[in-house]
């Protein structure tokens, strides 16, 4: 006689249901995880999550490579008019070197610099931007507000940026009064005192246009970006 094989073990029952629909949190969070217990962002906040870590990053790197080019060009700058001071080469190659090479490399450095100014300005308007579409996927709450609300609220530290324009073209200034003077020396040497003065008078007003110009057009283009980062 054959013995029947052993019958399965009866399989557990299915939880009950408590008829309740399933919780849903807001639009871009997901539920949350059985393990964990914390709630997963969704595809779309991972997404702009991203995209404000990459605009923080542009962010800082733009700052950190406008101290840079204000300490290279103040130091390079300083070094010049310090080799021109103790040089022993003809007034021919020191005057056009005083006058024009040394302002215009001050000049170029600052327009530089306002360059990566604008850059981190950019890039803070941006991460604002994402600050809100993130805080209104997530219910409105501002879990992000940081940059936000240093553009509304307009707290823009402008002393820091004068005193960098002034660092950096007082180099060019005091490059062109040396050449003021090495022109002085050698063209003038031997005439009257008036043929000194307006010689020296020449050379100032050049020196008074060319920098009066240029500090008109570096401030029409900073208040420009200031404005249109922080309107509010």
């Amino acid at each position: 006689m054959s013995v029947p094989p052993p019958s399965p073990p009866p399989s557990p029952p299915p939880p009950e249901s408590s008829g309740r629909p399933p919780r849903k949190g807001p639009a871009g969070v997901r539920p949350p995880d059985a393990e964990s217990g914390l709630a997963a962002p969704s595809p779309v906040v991972a997404t702009l999550l991203a995209e404000y870590n990459s605009l923080r990053q542009e962010s800082l790197q733009a700052i950190t490579n406008r101290i840079q080019i204000m300490n290279f060009a103040f130091t390079s700058l300083a070094v010049v008019v310090a080799a021109v001071l103790t040089s022993d080469l003809s007034r021919g190659v020191l005057i056009p070197a005083c006058l024009v090479f040394v302002p215009a490399a001050a000049k170029a450095s600052l327009l530089i610099w306002l360059g990566e100014y604008h850059r981190s300005q950019r890039a803070g308007q941006g991460v604002a931007a994402v600050e809100r579409r993130i805080n209104a996927l997530l219910g409105g709450s501002a879990v992000l507000s940081w940059e936000s609300r240093l553009v509304s609220s307009g707290t823009h530290m402008g002393y820091p940026y004068v005193a960098t324009a002034a660092f950096i073209l007082s180099t060019g200034v005091l490059a062109e009064l040396l050449g003021a003077y090495f022109l002085i020396e050698r063209y003038a040497s031997g005439g009257t005192l008036w043929d000194n003065v307006a010689l020296g008078g020449a050379v100032a007003l050049y020196a008074a246009l060319t920098e009066a110009v240029f500090l008109r057009f570096f401030r029409t283009r900073w208040r420009a970006i200031r404005s249109a980062t922080h309107s509010g």
